[in-house]
């Protein structure tokens, strides 16, 4: 085993930072198409408008899952429903669809994180996907870094074989020999703990994924583990035990690997995150720690005051089908990063997909507040009639 990496060094937090979401396209109805769209924070206010990036045929939003955080202008698509995947930079709209991957296992159930007292922000779970029969997934889990070294993007994909055997497979864009290989370095049992369709976090040359809490018999410090972009080897991260098992979530936060303990740090502002199920940070912006929700929202979060405030809804800026008000798939909000990173196109990626690129006038206005809708379980049973009789995409 690879012993653990150095403490990164700390990176200068963007002193405006783009915030990305994304929804069903605007046609609506039957459609596959996903709208992606940006927004700027300034000062860590709210924004009054947003503008259109890109519209992407043939991926429907219902089943995409986004790293909250892109890897030098370039963000990984997964399609849950496909089992695809497309390394996309979405302010061009350049991109390549991966070629495919050996198949894993299916997932039968999700697993849930330890349970907590109940504080008033939902159920513990955090950051997983909703499990239903009819949006399968598989025992995978997949990021997107940056080797240094060679100057090259890696997508590296850890997964579940049908057999039941625990592999890793890696894919560089830019390199031979145009398909999957397997990593350099062993996969080590403790791997096969990882959350399904879970993205890893990548910080500084490696990629770090949170795993299931300790069983009977496993060392609770095994919780964070980590992969070198440039060595291809595992390793982990040391968690002290008393906290191993509390551990909700991991973030890249400016730069520096940062853990998510029990929610009860935010028993003082309850009151205004009350609903939500997902909370996972971004970045800092003036002073305070912006927060997305899987409600679609993000709240900038007072350490020292210990308040919250909210600086964006997705609702204000664009129509939100009722079954949507929750994220499928982890989160629909993250940070946008505006490079002009090329996607090369050799080497086994070809272009597949149909891209309208949104026009540079064209912005959304904020809209006036509007009502606020919460999920309940008569909208989560339609949802599900919905899926089960093929009502939409």
């Amino acid at each position: 085993m690879a012993s653990s990496p150095p403490k990164p060094k700390r990176a200068a937090a963007a002193r405006h930072p783009e915030l990305l979401f994304f929804a069903p396209g605007a046609a609506g109805g039957r459609t596959t198409s996903t709208s992606f769209y940006a927004c700027s924070l300034r000062d860590g206010e709210a924004p009054p408008a947003a503008r259109e990036l890109l519209t992407v045929a043939d991926i429907s939003a219902y089943h995409a899952v986004l790293s909250p955080t892109p890897c030098g202008g370039l963000t990984l698509i997964f399609d849950a429903r496909a089992s695809e995947y497309y390394l996309f930079n979405l302010s061009t709209g350049n991109h390549i669809k991966l070629p495919p991957c050996q198949p894993a296992a299916a997932i039968e159930s999700m697993p849930t994180l330890p349970t907590l007292p109940y504080i008033g922000l939902g159920p513990p779970t955090s950051y997983l996907p909703v499990f239903t029969l009819c949006t399968p997934l598989e025992l995978s889990t997949t990021g997107l870094g940056f080797d240094t070294a060679t100057g090259k993007h890696k997508v590296v994909r850890l997964f579940k074989k049908r057999n039941e055997e625990d592999s890793c497979e890696v894919y560089t864009p830019r390199g031979p020999p145009g398909r999957w290989r397997p990593c350099f370095g062993r996969v080590p049992p403790c791997a096969a703990s990882f959350f399904p369709a879970l993205p890893p976090v990548f910080v500084n040359g490696y990629l770090y994924w949170l795993l299931r809490p300790a069983g009977p018999g496993e060392e609770p410090i095994h919780r964070i583990l980590s992969f070198s972009m440039a060595a291809e080897q595992f390793g982990w991260v040391y968690v002290p035990p008393r906290l191993s098992s509390l551990m909700r979530h991991l973030c890249n936060l400016d730069g520096l690997l940062c853990a998510v303990f029990d929610e009860r740090l935010f028993a003082g502002v309850r009151d205004e995150l009350e609903g939500e199920r997902a909370i996972v940070p971004l970045c800092s912006a003036g002073g305070k720690i912006l927060l997305a929700t899987g409600r679609h929202k993000v709240f900038a979060y007072d350490a020292e005051r210990n308040t919250v405030e909210r600086v964006f809804r997705m609702q204000d800026f664009i129509d939100v089908p009722c079954g949507y008000l929750q994220a499928r798939l982890l989160l629909n909000v993250g940070l946008h990063d505006e490079r002009i990173a090329d996607v090369h196109r050799g080497a086994g990626g070809e272009r597949r997909l149909q891209v309208k690129l949104g026009r540079r006038d064209s912005t959304v206005v904020k809209r006036e507040a509007s009502v606020e809708h919460h999920d309940d379980n008569l909208l989560q049973a339609l949802d599900l009639f919905k899926e089960l009789f093929g009502l939409e995409n």
